[in-house]
């Protein structure tokens, strides 16, 4: 076995074109596993690599936390040891992955454990690097390690992500002052600010070194892939179907077609109660619209709070008969999280108080605007989930609550604040002229958002983490398995290695049981595997 290396935008072995074909061992890192148990771990056994190479894999991204090593770095190197051996007599490769680092936590955001110590601690930054270059030391010369992922999916508390490339290039430097012959995987920044999300920065960055290859984790359209996922703030419910011919994404700028708004009567001035408003039947009647999506919107000037609640989209037949509920978002304290803030024209410094209130129309939860006196500007609040695919000709009605707390014009006339379904043309220029149904059209769209930082650098790129919930293969008509075709399909035309998310995992595995033997496997997504890995 020799040592797989970057060169150009692939990977080579031998000097031959390689991919590496992973299926993600998590090895329990949640479940508070420590150091002293690893050697009696029943997340898998040697008979598990086995099993991976029989579904098509060559690769094993293996999992760990920092934790181990500092507990105990004895048995932490000798349960390393025991699983390299085991790569090695089956011909197997190891990714080894540092899933959770020394003094790092952010992989669930709900849980109690959540720590960003490491980007504002220079000895725990030091402890990971020291902890690495023991383990490059150790296995400088095990071409049945693949490669050295140096942190699983960063996410920092600066704005710009400029901590994780400072900590980034530490980890090289410290392999490479002791290891010269493995692939580094270095991933981009997956959030900023002690939250996911890094829209608006570069997420990939290069580092001073030839044999790299740089990851991004595939996951779209996360609406549809950690449908019902319990570790997601939310949770997410049903993320709907894929392929989905009615669920629409956006590509471009918006063309607002302002003919085409449908709007509630506005909320009254002073004080009210909860109370049901409703824009009535409204026929599209413009040739160009394609899309929509339900704001909450406050302009010309106010003073007071505004709130608003259990919003739904309704569409209908020329003839008035209902065709379909688009929306039915009743916005309890979980669905809030979905529906982000934004201001438009005016002022960008004049204040204006958004909240995610934790009582609403006959539950915890609501969304408000308050205090917004610049009459310029217009402030709203918006969900992406909920762009829908319009057709001209049809009804539609928006529906929802609202009340009022002391609510007064800032100046002049009374501020409009109400619920609208702004309407939008094509984008010209724009992938699908702005839209593109769920499919894989859209997967490719977003693949390419990161495939370009590798053609416009030269360098190899990877998936080092795709999958998606088990629903997705057990309710009928969710299409799990054609996600899974369409997904590996793009992989190999755009020569990424990956990894699939994950072997054992009772929500996301190739083996719905957690721990011991393979018991339940999930067989739709097993099939599609072994179909499609070459």
């Amino acid at each position: 076995m020799g040592f797989v290396s970057a060169a150009g935008r692939g990977l080579v072995l031998d000097g031959k074109p390689t991919r590496l074909k992973a299926v993600n061992f998590s090895n329990l890192y949640h479940r508070n596993l420590k150091a002293a148990e690893l050697p009696r771990s029943q997340h898998h056994s040697e008979t598990d690599f086995v099993r991976a190479k029989e579904l098509g894999f060559n690769s094993i991204r293996f999992a760990f936390k920092g934790d181990w090593y500092t507990e105990s770095p004895d048995i932490f190197l000798t349960w390393l040891d025991q699983n390299v051996a085991w790569a090695r007599q089956h011909e197997m490769r190891l990714i080894l992955d540092l899933h959770t680092p020394i003094g790092g936590f952010w992989l669930d955001p709900t849980s109690d454990q959540v720590s960003f110590d490491i980007w504002s601690n220079p000895d725990l930054q030091q402890q990971n690097a020291e902890m690495w270059r023991v383990i490059a030391t150790r296995y400088k010369d095990e071409p049945a390690i693949a490669a050295y992922d140096l942190l699983n999916e960063p996410v920092t508390m600066d704005a710009t992500g400029q901590q994780w490339q400072e900590l980034a290039r530490k980890l090289v430097a410290t392999v490479r002052s002791v290891d010269q012959n493995h692939l580094l995987v270095i991933g981009g920044v997956y959030g900023v600010n002690g939250h996911y999300g890094a829209a608006g920065i570069d997420q990939h960055f290069l580092v001073d070194d030839k044999n790299v290859v740089y990851d991004f984790h595939f996951y779209e359209p996360i609406k549809y892939t950690h449908q019902y996922a319990s570790w997601v703030e939310g949770p997410i419910q049903d993320g709907g179907r894929y392929p989905d011919p009615d669920v629409i994404l956006q590509t471009g700028a918006r063309v607002l077609l302002t003919g085409s708004r449908i709007s509630t009567p506005s909320l009254p001035l002073g004080t009210s109660d909860w109370a049901p408003y409703d824009s009535g039947l409204v026929t599209i009647s413009d040739p160009t619209a394609v899309a929509a999506t339900p704001l909450a919107t406050a302009q010309g000037g106010m003073r007071g709070t505004a709130g608003f609640d259990s919003i739904t989209v309704t569409e209908y037949s020329p003839d008035g008969t209902e065709l379909r509920k688009i929306v039915n978002d009743q916005l309890s304290k979980d669905g809030t999280l979905d529906w982000y803030q934004w201001s438009y024209g005016g002022d960008p410094a004049a204040p204006v108080d958004f909240k995610r209130d934790t009582a609403g129309y006959r539950d915890d939860g609501s969304i408000s605007i308050g205090n917004a006196p610049d009459a310029a500007a217009i402030h709203g609040w918006s969900n992406h989930s909920h762009l829908f695919k319009v057709t001209p000709g049809n009804q539609y009605r928006i529906q929802g609550f609202m009340r009022g707390q002391g609510l007064a014009p800032s100046a002049g006339a009374a501020p409009r604040i109400g619920l609208q379904l702004d309407v939008y043309a094509q984008s010209p220029g724009a992938a699908g002229n702005g839209f593109l149904q769920r499919d894989k059209s859209y997967l490719a769209h977003e693949m390419a958002k990161h495939v370009k930082f590798g053609v416009d650098n030269n360098v190899p790129m990877s998936v080092m983490e795709f999958g998606t919930v088990r629903q997705a293969f057990e309710i009928e008509g969710k299409g799990g398995d054609q996600w899974v075709t369409d997904l590996l399909s793009l992989l190999e035309e755009n020569n990424l290695s990956f990894a699939y998310w994950e072997y054992h995992g009772t929500q996301m595995g190739l083996y719905l049981t957690g721990t011991g033997p393979p018991g339940l496997p999930n067989t739709a997504l097993q099939a599609a595997l072994r179909r499609e890995l070459p």
